[in-house]
């Protein structure tokens, strides 16, 4: 099998994949209601919590066909009752996403709007809690990709827990890429999608959730596409209520099989060497970073677009896309930035290929 060139992607998903993954779609046409695709599907919901480190018998995994955004938009809709409310914070472009769902769908919700470039402690999480109408859920985003931000998990867990709520957690950029287990982390419910640090293709994203949060919902949800107690009793028989992207589930499959033989710990390992080659090289270059480090999630880092005579992130990205590299706008509004991710299947040496194509763009100006 020939593939078409290699492309070393620094935007945070969809990432660079493997063959292994990319050949996996090449299937042949199949009917999603036959019982070998339905083996498929129960098979990436056992390795989704053999990734997560959660008991089957605790927690389940509900498969969402569309992009993260659908599972944000299926949990919030589905878990938050009309007479409850979410605690939304918004220090980033996604926090911001979710409290536009809310507002979307009619679900209760208290907007916590914290600066972008800001991490909350726990003490102020639980004063959160404690202040103003009291909520039944809680919903933060764990790595903000608009700024390379890195919440708290366990500790803002840990205050949920303590003050009875249910917690919701986007772990879309983080998942697979920091080393989690559901089994002992106090958060109820985890959102995340295929093409991030899973590295595998874009079409499906998923939730993760405790069956005691999800059966305290029954009847709650606002939409019949997303509504993930129509998918959980669907997937119990290995179906998808809806057509699913059948190519892209089996991408999931081997995208899965990949992460379980490399193991969570291995690849965050594999990540932090390319985060730090990576910022090394771009501080030698004299480019600064948006955050302090101690910010970072090692995942994505944003950085301030200098004003140096004749730079500009567009020259920067052509430059580099025509050497099959991708680089990532910022997106952080007020602040010229632009962003490096290094999840996927990257190694430390992607990051010095793109680090001597910078050095090539800063010595053609």
């Amino acid at each position: 099998m020939t593939f078409p060139p290699r492309k070393i992607l620094l935007n945070p998903g969809p990432a660079t994949t493997t063959e292994g993954v990319k050949a996996a779609m090449l299937v042949s046409d199949i009917c999603p209601r036959e019982a070998e695709f339905a083996a498929v599907v129960a098979g990436i919901r056992r390795d989704l919590l053999a990734v997560a480190g959660a008991d089957p018998a605790t927690h389940t995994a509900i498969l969402v066909a569309g992009p993260g955004t659908a599972a944000m938009e299926a949990a919030l809709g589905s878990l938050v009752p009309p007479a409850g409310r979410v605690l939304i914070l918004d220090n980033g472009a996604y926090g911001e996403r979710a409290g536009a769902i809310a507002a979307a769908l009619g679900v209760p919700a208290r907007i916590w709007r914290c600066a972008w470039t800001a991490r909350p402690a726990a003490a102020e999480f639980a004063a959160q809690l404690a202040g103003g109408e009291p909520c039944t859920h809680a919903f933060w985003v764990h790595h903000e990709t608009t700024t390379g931000l890195l919440n708290p998990l366990e500790e803002f867990g840990a205050v949920c827990r303590a003050w009875g709520v249910t917690s919701i957690v986007d772990a879309m950029s983080s998942f697979a890429g920091r080393p989690l287990h559901l089994g002992t982390t106090p958060v109820d419910v985890l959102i995340s999608s295929a093409n991030k640090c899973l590295e595998g293709q874009p079409g499906i994203s998923f939730v993760l959730a405790r069956r005691a949060a999800l059966a305290a919902s029954a009847g709650v949800a606002r939409s019949v596409a997303l509504n993930l107690h129509t998918h959980e009793r669907s997937q119990a028989t290995g179906q998808f209520p809806f057509t699913p992207p059948v190519p892209v589930v089996y991408a999931l499959a081997a995208a899965l099989r990949e992460t379980l033989a490399e193991t969570v710990p291995v690849r965050a390992a594999r990540y932090r060497q390319c985060y730090e080659v990576m910022l090394a090289g771009l501080e030698a270059q004299g480019f600064v970073p948006l955050l302090p480090r101690e910010l970072h999630s090692g995942l994505l880092t944003a950085f301030l677009t200098p004003d140096w005579p004749g730079f500009s992130f567009s020259g920067l990205h052509d430059h580099l896309y025509a050497r099959g590299i991708t680089l990532y706008p910022g997106k952080l509004p007020g602040t010229d930035t632009f962003r490096v991710a290094n999840l996927g299947a990257l190694t430390p040496e992607d990051l010095r290929t793109f680090l001597a194509a910078v050095q090539d763009y800063l010595d053609g100006l």
